[in-house]
C-alpha cells in the first residue's frame, strides 16, 4: 500500500518557536513520518533550516520559507505595534498580515511542484494558503486548530483574523480541534460538530521520573506567555494573598510575552516584587531546571484550548492548578480545578499543597496514571485514521 502523502503547513518549528504549535507541529509530523506517512512540511522560518529540530527520516522533508517577524509579541518588539492599533497591537507583531500573504504566496508556489493527497494546516495564520492550495488541487483540506481568536482576544476579535477562522472553517473537508473545548469555540463560529474531530495534544512521558522525589522547596511556577488570555495577572494577585499568609515562598514567572513590563509592574505595585522572579524567555535546558526546582506548577487562563505545559510538569512530578477554561483538564483529570478569576480560590490551593505533602504526592501519583493514558502514537494514529476516511470519501 502506497502510505499517504500530505503537505503540511506549519507557522513555529522547534528551535523557532514561542508556544505550544511549534512543539504539537514537531511531535506530530516525526510521529505521522514514523508511522509511514509522507510529510512535506512547509515552513517559516528566520535563520538556517539545518537547525530545525527534525528526525532524518526518508518520510518527512522541509521546505523553508525565510521570514522577518514573529506572530506574536515579546517585551523587546514594541517598535513593530506601529503598525497595529489598540487590541491589535498588544496581540500581534509587526505587520502580520503582509508575512501572511508573502508566506501564502510562496507556499502556494511551493505546494505546485508537489505530489501530495491532502493538506494538512496548522493555525489560522497558514489556511490562508491551505485554502487557496486545496483551491487549485482539489485535495481535501485538514485544519488543526490549536488556538482561535476568540481565546487569544479574551471576548473581543480581531477582525481580520476571525474572518480568515471563519471562512477556512467553512471551507475545510475536517476541523481537528486539540480538545472539546476548543471543539465547542469552533462550534460558536457556526460550524456543525460532526465536522470537528478531537484529537487532543500528549508529551514523551519518562515512566523512570516516577521513582524521583518530589520537590519540597516552595517555589510556584508558572511557565507559559505573558498574554492576556494566559492570565498572568491573576497568578500574581494570587502570589499576593499567599504571601499574606506564607511568606517563605518564591513565585517564578517564567517565559516571555507583551505583558512581561505589565506584570513587573503589578508585581512592584502589590508590594512582591523581591518575591516573583521573572525568568524571561528559557532555553530548552533551563526549561528542565525550572521544572526540577518547582514545588506547584499554576496555569490559571482565561481561555486556554490546550495547555501542553501542565502535562510536562506533571511529569516531571510537579502537582497541577489549572483553570477551569482549559482543554488539557480533558487529560490531565489528576489536578486542582480553579476559577482563573478566583485568586482567593487559587491561594487556597497554592497553600494546601505547599503545607499538606500527601496532598501533593497524591495528586501527582494519580497524574502519572493519566500520563500513561496518552502518547504522541496515539493521538498521530488518530489523525491518520481522520486522513483514511477523507481520502476514501475522495476515492
Amino acid at each position: 500500500m502506497e502510505p499517504i502523502k500530505v503537505l503540511m503547513f506549519g507557522w513555529e518549528f522547534p528551535p523557532y518557536s514561542i508556544g505550544g504549535l511549534g512543539k504539537v507541529t514537531y511531535h506530530l509530523s516525526n510521529t505521522l513520518a514514523n508511522l509511514g506517512t509522507k510529510i512535506s512540511l512547509i515552513l517559516p522560518v528566520k535563520g538556517k533550516s539545518g537547525k530545525l529540530k527534525i528526525t532524518p527520516t526518508s518520510f518527512v522533508s522541509v521546505k523553508r520559507i525565510k521570514t522577518l517577524l514573529s506572530p506574536y509579541l515579546d517585551e523587546k518588539t514594541y517598535q513593530y505595534q506601529y503598525l497595529l492599533e489598540g487590541k491589535e497591537a498588544k496581540t500581534y507583531g509587526g505587520d502580520l498580515k503582509e508575512e501572511i500573504e508573502s508566506f501564502t504566496k510562496r507556499g502556494i508556489e511551493i505546494a505546485k511542484s508537489e505530489n501530495f493527497d491532502l493538506i494538512h494546516c496548522h493555525d489560522w495564520m497558514t489556511f490562508p494558503v491551505g485554502m487557496q492550495t486545496k483551491e487549485f488541487s482539489g485535495k481535501p483540506l485538514i485544519l488543526h486548530v490549536h488556538t482561535t481568536e476568540l481565546d487569544r482576544s479574551c471576548g473581543g476579535y480581531n477582525p481580520f483574523v476571525y474572518n480568515i477562522e471563519l471562512n477556512a472553517f467553512n471551507k475545510a473537508d475536517k476541523i481537528i480541534a486539540v480538545s472539546n473545548y476548543t471543539k465547542n469555540k469552533i462550534a460558536s463560529y457556526g460550524i456543525t460538530k460532526d465536522k470537528i474531530e478531537v484529537v487532543h495534544n500528549a508529551i514523551a512521558f519518562d515512566r523512570a521520573r516516577e521513582s524521583k522525589p518530589y520537590n519540597k522547596n516552595n517555589i510556584v511556577l508558572y511557565f507559559g506567555r505573558l498574554s492576556m488570555h494566559k492570565g498572568p495577572d491573576y497568578f500574581i494577585r494570587a502570589a499576593k494573598r499567599v504571601l499574606d499568609y506564607k511568606k517563605d515562598v518564591l513565585f517564578v514567572v517564567a517565559g516571555s510575552g507583551e505583558l512581561l513590563p505589565e506584570m513587573i509592574d503589578l508585581a512592584c505595585d502589590l508590594g512582591i516584587g523581591d518575591k516573583i522572579l521573572f525568568t524571561g524567555r528559557l532555553e530548552d535546558e533551563e526549561i528542565k531546571k525550572i521544572y526540577e526546582a518547582a514545588e506547584l506548577y499554576v496555569l490559571p487562563s482565561v481561555s486556554e484550548p490546550f495547555g501542553i505545559t501542565a502535562l510536562e510538569a506533571a511529569s516531571n512530578g510537579v502537582p497541577v492548578i489549572l483553570s477551569k477554561n482549559s482543554g488539557v483538564k480533558e487529560v490531565l483529570k489528576n489536578c486542582f480545578q480553579v476559577n482563573f478569576w478566583d485568586i482567593e480560590e487559587i491561594a487556597d490551593k497554592i497553600i494546601s499543597v505547599l503545607e499538606y505533602g500527601t496532598v501533593k504526592e497524591e495528586i501527582t501519583t494519580n497524574a502519572y496514571h493519566d500520563l500513561k493514558k496518552i502518547s504522541w502514537e496515539k493521538q498521530a494514529l488518530k489523525v491518520i485514521g481522520i486522513y483514511n476516511s477523507l481520502l476514501k470519501k475522495v476515492n
